[in-house]
């Protein structure tokens, strides 16, 4: 059987493979391009493992034809190249089937790349930034929103009016000196008042007022009746 499979079979012969209903046409050499795999094994004419069903003049293989066509596009070329239907995951799982273990290293390669480059960008996107009276401030959209009912947030989820600068970074009309105070509390533990100089804890209250967060605490430095010059924090409620 193995020896008249061989006699009518050349290198050049022009097979069609009928894959999950898709009909491809392809030369025995390509699908014996890599000896390893399963493919070159049902192909080749000395190989006791047969081709498969013969269906109406065609070799029938129940695959994912979308999957099929990576395949077959990678023994062709070398290279990889995606359908836009196909997915990487998938691929790999077809390259695993038919034994192309170049193929499925070269897949882990570029998913693993990929899931790197989604990692980077995630943290690209958390990065908010906020002009306040013409400063720019870099933070998170988190903690920000830290306190969900407060005005501050509302701005930052668009619930309420927004206003932008000329590069469409969100803007507030307050005074950023006042402001870092207010971030630096958003950043703190909830239960840590923010220390602040004294002669500015009027203006940094206002504005924790006006932006509706008043669960952040502040308190400023004052020297205490001790001989030492020791400082202790006053909070203010």
């Amino acid at each position: 059987m193995t020896s008249a499979r061989y006699g009518q079979a050349s290198m050049n012969d022009i097979l069609v493979l009928n894959v999950g209903g898709t009909k491809f046409e392809t030369s025995r050499q390509t699908l014996l391009h890599d000896p390893a795999s399963m493919l070159a094994k049902m192909f080749d004419p000395v190989s006791p493992l047969q081709p498969g069903v013969m269906r109406d003049g065609a070799y029938f293989l129940d695959r994912d034809p979308v999957n099929f066509r990576v395949i077959l596009n990678y023994l062709r070329s070398g290279q990889l190249i995606l359908d836009k239907n196909a997915h990487l995951e998938a691929v790999k799982t077809e390259a695993s089937f038919f034994g192309l273990a170049g193929l499925e290293d070269f897949v882990s390669e570029k998913i693993r790349e990929a899931s790197e480059k989604d990692i980077k960008e995630d943290k690209l996107c958390d990065e908010f930034l906020l002009n306040v009276g013409g400063e720019i401030f870099v933070t998170t959209k988190e903690t920000l929103c830290k306190y969900s009912n407060s005005r501050l947030s509302n701005i930052v989820e668009g619930k309420c009016r927004q206003l932008f600068d000329k590069n469409g970074i969100l803007f507030l009309d307050e005074d950023p000196k006042d402001f870092a105070y207010i971030l630096r509390a958003l950043r703190n533990s909830q239960n840590v008042p923010t220390a602040v100089p004294k002669e500015h804890i009027d203006n940094i209250l206002n504005l924790r007022d006006n932006l509706e967060i008043r669960e952040i605490k502040f308190g400023y430095r004052e020297q205490s009746n001790s001989f030492v010059s020791e400082y202790f924090l006053s909070v203010c409620r």
